[in-house]
């Protein structure tokens, strides 16, 4: 019965264990899908409401494994609607950062989906980055120039 009952008791604490584990990957992803979306739609609302007299100038953000790029080298100052996809496994979110200080973060968004990042980018140097816990560390920042 020794042998029985030491069985039962590795079981139970390997399934305890995945039971942790699942836990802290659904932690990780879970409830980002409609917050993507409804950013997404404040991103279009607050631009068609503010009458076009200074539109947003449109970038794209690609998060992918621990890294960020961005579909253009060259930006001005001004508004800017980021367009941040995750084409990456884990859950990112895009955050941007000028003399140390974070000016904004998007929503946090799952592996496949995207969400709009509205922000003005005045002159000098920015930090684009991810805010999760040990994201940045692993490398996902990209110094970013405004002119």
């Amino acid at each position: 019965m020794t042998a029985r009952t030491n069985s039962l008791t590795r079981l139970a604490r390997g399934a305890a264990v995945l039971a942790v584990g699942l836990a802290v990957l659904t932690a990780c992803g879970g409830g980002s899908s409609g917050s993507a979306s409804s950013t997404t739609s404040a991103a279009s609302s607050s631009a068609a409401s503010s009458g076009g007299s200074t539109e947003a100038q449109a970038i794209t953000a690609t998060e992918k494994d621990f890294s960020i790029s961005l579909d253009k080298d060259a930006l001005t100052a001004g508004s800017y609607a980021i367009s941040v996809v995750n084409n990456g496994q884990w859950t990112h979110d895009l955050a941007v950062e000028k003399d140390g200080k974070t000016m904004a973060t998007s929503d946090k968004i799952a592996p496949g989906e995207s969400t709009t990042l509205n922000v003005d980018l005045a002159a000098g140097d920015h930090v684009f980055f991810c805010s999760i816990d040990g994201h940045r560390a692993m490398g996902m920042e990209i110094n970013v120039k405004v002119t």
